[in-house]
């Protein structure tokens, strides 16, 4: 499974990559955590502000959908179930780190700081406005 996921493409790959891959494929096997999923979800809040940037803009939904499963997954394993992505859901990451592989080769680093820092204050608001979460994540 691991082995089709990082298939050779031409081009730099970033070093954080080989992580994020290992992460889905541990949650296709069912064995994923909380923290599995909250390290996904960090890097596909960066996709998403590349997106917006102008990075892959066109792949937003993906990026979006990617974290839907997310949280799809997160709820069905605080309602007694595991953290699996299967079927649609694991689809749904595996394009969203697509979307986000693309974008690290392509995006200035300072590009990746600046959305890796919109991530970070997003997340501290959330921590101070847990009300507010929801519909943030509707955004």
């Amino acid at each position: 499974m691991l082995g089709k996921l990082m298939k050779a493409e031409a081009g730099p790959k970033p070093l954080l990559l080989p992580q994020l891959y290992v992460d889905l494929d541990v949650l296709y096997r069912g064995r994923g955590s909380s923290g599995v999923v909250t390290i996904l979800g960090q890097h596909l809040i960066i996709s998403r502000q590349l997106c917006l940037a102008g990075f892959e803009q066109a792949q937003l939904a993906r990026v979006r959908q990617g974290h839907a499963a997310l949280v799809r997954i997160d709820g069905q394993a605080k309602a007694g179930g595991a953290w699996i992505a299967d079927g649609q859901d694991y689809e749904a990451l595996r394009n969203a780190l697509q979307v986000y592989e693309r974008q690290l080769c392509v995006a200035p680093p300072a590009e990746v700081q600046i959305a890796q820092a919109t991530m970070a204050s997003m997340l501290a608001a959330r921590k101070q406005n847990p009300a507010g979460q929801k519909a943030a994540c509707a955004r």
